[in-house]
């Protein structure tokens, strides 16, 4: 059976930053052995050292991992330009698998993603979990990765991670495999542990602008170039009153779609919309977003509520721990979107919407937490997994 532990820190020495994250996650344990070692990481450290060290401190255990914006450890989130987190993982090594690919653009989400599933079952046809870590740049449209592994492990497979990125700059991400440094590539982590349970919850806390919507009248698979048959940056940046010259990280801080749930979905999500984000603009002025938009497919801009984004975790937590019951929580995988953290909140606001999250669930238990400020996540609704963007999404694992 696997056994989790977590610690983070944002010592600015990369060596000194994980023998502390190791040492803190395995207190208590004879010796900093460990068969599994995920490592999400900010942009500032020296990653070549986080892996060297961490190797050399738990020698023969493996490693995967990627960076974003920041980090969530089970004390605060952080995001510092070296704040670190980590999961350590005890447990035969015939209960997980982990794949790696080095990625570039043009790629087929779906063969790529599918090709990946189809390693990791093969390593382990017993896999039951998969932890799915692409980046930001190359993988679009994400929804397409999701179908390619379930093409593999079927339509139920639980699916969690984080989309990983940089520090909001848009120039590069990094992904860590054993002992490589690998850029803008995509780890796979499945987990084969007969006895783990698992809950799977996401909350956006966003508001549908009335009379902001679209129809998209040109496309072609994530590329928009029409909307209401009008050019489509055009068209954006009218309705959001900002000029046509406008960069396309001004739109994306202040601007996001949405497109409606099938309505057997939305009781249980507690929302109608599912939200997805602009991904960039092309030269010719198309944009890219991060999901497959069909022609004739209806888009909604919505618009940040805070009172509901604390309400919806408020209902996350509810729903979590009415299916625990009187279980303990094994560990928690998080991913928030950046645009969750200091980007559009400040530091408290920041803090008690985490806080939030971790209390109900932990209270004063160490309850092992590794979470990410990333470009987009992964959670189940209807018993399938569906990519999110702009949410807080928890993968509650329990026995």
């Amino acid at each position: 059976m696997l056994q989790f532990f977590s610690a983070s820190t944002n010592i600015v020495n990369s060596k000194r930053a994980i023998t502390e994250c190791l040492e803190n996650a395995l207190e208590g344990q004879p010796n900093l052995d460990c068969d599994l070692i995920i490592i999400y990481t900010a942009m500032g450290h020296n990653f070549k050292d986080l892996l060297s060290e961490a190797r050399r401190l738990s020698f023969g255990a493996r490693i995967a991992g990627c960076t974003g914006g920041g980090i969530i450890g089970r004390k605060r989130p952080d995001e510092s330009m070296t704040a670190l987190a980590i999961m350590v993982i005890k447990g035969p090594q015939n209960e997980f698998a982990m794949v790696n690919r080095r990625t570039k653009m043009g790629i087929d989400p779906f063969l790529v993603a599918a090709e990946m599933a189809r390693e990791l079952k093969n390593k382990n046809p017993n896999i039951s979990l998969i932890q799915f870590l692409p980046n930001i740049f190359e993988w679009f449209p994400i929804d397409k990765a999701v179908e390619g592994i379930k093409s593999v492990f079927g339509p139920g497979i639980p699916i969690f991670g984080a989309v990983s990125m940089d520090n909001f700059k848009a120039i590069n991400s990094y992904h860590f495999f054993d002992d490589q440094v690998v850029e803008r590539g995509a780890v796979m982590i499945g987990y084969g542990d007969p006895t783990l349970k698992f809950i799977s919850q996401a909350n956006h806390g966003f508001n549908i602008v009335e009379g902001k919507s679209f129809e998209v009248t040109r496309s072609e698979s994530n590329c928009i170039q029409e909307l209401n048959g009008k050019p489509v940056w055009k068209e954006l940046t009218e309705t959001l009153g900002l000029p046509e010259t406008a960069q396309p990280l001004e739109v994306v801080a202040i601007a996001c779609f949405a497109k409606e749930l099938p309505e057997e979905l939305q009781e249980e999500y507690g929302s109608k919309y599912l939200l997805f984000a602009i991904g960039g603009k092309n030269k010719d002025n198309s944009i890219i977003t991060n999901i497959t938009c069909p022609i004739g497919m209806k888009i909604w801009l919505t618009k940040r509520n805070e009172e509901k984004m604390f309400n919806g975790a408020d209902l996350m937590m509810k729903k979590i721990l009415d299916t625990l019951q009187e279980n303990k929580p094994l560990a928690v995988f998080h991913a928030d979107c950046v645009l969750r953290g200091r980007f559009s909140l400040n530091r408290i606001l920041k803090d008690e919407l985490i806080n939030h999250l971790q209390f109900p669930i932990c209270g004063g238990e160490n309850v092992p937490w590794l979470g990410l400020y990333s470009g987009g996540e992964f959670a189940m609704i209807g018993g399938q997994t569906w990519y999110h963007n702009i949410t807080s999404s928890l993968f509650v694992i329990y026995r």
